[in-house]
């Protein structure tokens, strides 16, 4: 797929400062070491509009990306190996919580997992409560050009999920066309009615 025009739209740190509702909504999460910044620029087809680092868990803030008119990325802060103040990393989950359950413009959530360590506990957490949110998810098999390629195809069967599992490399480009045709999908599915989706 082309991409247009992304930007940097803006971030929150607390609950509910986020940017003005707009367009739709896709929310990319994941541990910090499986590589979220290299998806997003890779799925984009841009070199550094997503800040990579050498240190996992840079991301502290609800990161949202402009794409096109009708489209916003949402890099949220990663999970496992995350850096800073514990203080700090206990405020990510209240933060990710009311994102996921309250913003009405959220289409859907990928869950990024690294091909070499598959499905966490820290995963398996967050799909069940996109599950509970009622929001749709998958599971994005990430690194998998790390692995040759019998073993990755054994490791991505390995990610066992009720929800979609596709596999990516930042690297090479492989299934950036899946992962593409899941988010319009995604779009032209009717939009979530939960209560608390308001804002």
């Amino acid at each position: 797929m082309r991409v247009g025009a992304a930007s940097f739209l803006g971030a929150a740190s607390r609950p509910g400062h986020y940017p003005p509702l707009g367009a739709a909504e896709i929310a990319v999460g994941g541990r910090s070491n499986v590589g979220k910044s290299s998806f997003l620029n890779a799925l984009l087809g841009r070199r550094g509009l997503v800040r990579t680092s050498r240190t996992p868990g840079r991301t502290r803030q609800v990161n949202f990306f402009a794409v096109g008119e009708a489209l916003r990325l949402v890099d949220l802060p990663g999970y496992g190996f995350a850096t800073g103040p514990a203080t700090e990393r206990a405020s990510w989950g209240p933060l990710i919580e009311d994102y996921l359950a309250t913003r009405s413009t959220l289409r859907g959530a990928l869950v990024l997992v690294d091909v070499r360590r598959g499905l966490e506990a820290d995963d398996e957490q967050l799909l069940a409560y996109l599950a509970h949110v009622e929001l749709a998810a998958a599971v994005v098999v990430t690194k998998v050009d790390k692995l040759a390629r019998g073993a990755a195809t054994r490791a991505i069967a390995a990610v066992t999920a009720s929800v979609p599992v596709l596999p990516f490399s930042a690297r090479t480009g492989a299934g950036r066309d899946a992962v593409w045709g899941l988010l319009r999908a995604w779009l032209d599915a009717p939009v979530r009615t939960r209560h608390n989706a308001s804002r």
